[in-house]
């Protein structure tokens, strides 16, 4: 079992499931290209996401850094990991707290 949690700012998708994965797709390869790749997502939906993130957002979460010789790439802003980690932090508590709810309810019919 477990929990899926969506957060919404002026009536828009601002968190969700797939924004999380996105984010730690980034963090894990260092550009929106590559993560967009690695989820089997086109580059542009990657890019509406995170750009759809980062208006809806009171600060920068996602940092895009230009090409150059050494290419361009994008990092998550120190409020973005604070993000995943609270959503994180947040689908690990609902969950357990249906688990428990779960099992109580198992034993009323037993």
């Amino acid at each position: 079992m477990s929990a899926e949690l969506s957060f919404y700012r002026e009536d828009e998708l601002f968190l969700g499931p797939l924004q999380i994965r996105l984010l730690k797709q980034v963090i894990s390869d260092g550009s929106m290209h590559a993560a967009a790749k690695s989820l089997k997502m086109s580059y542009q939906h990657a890019w509406h996401l995170l750009d759809k993130l980062n208006q809806l957002s009171p600060v920068p979460i996602v940092i895009r850094q230009k090409g150059g010789r050494d290419g361009g790439g994008c990092k998550i802003s120190p409020y973005g990991m604070k993000l995943i980690r609270t959503y994180e932090l947040k689908v690990s508590s609902i969950t357990q707290f249906l688990k428990e709810g779960n099992s109580e309810l198992e034993n009323c019919f037993f």
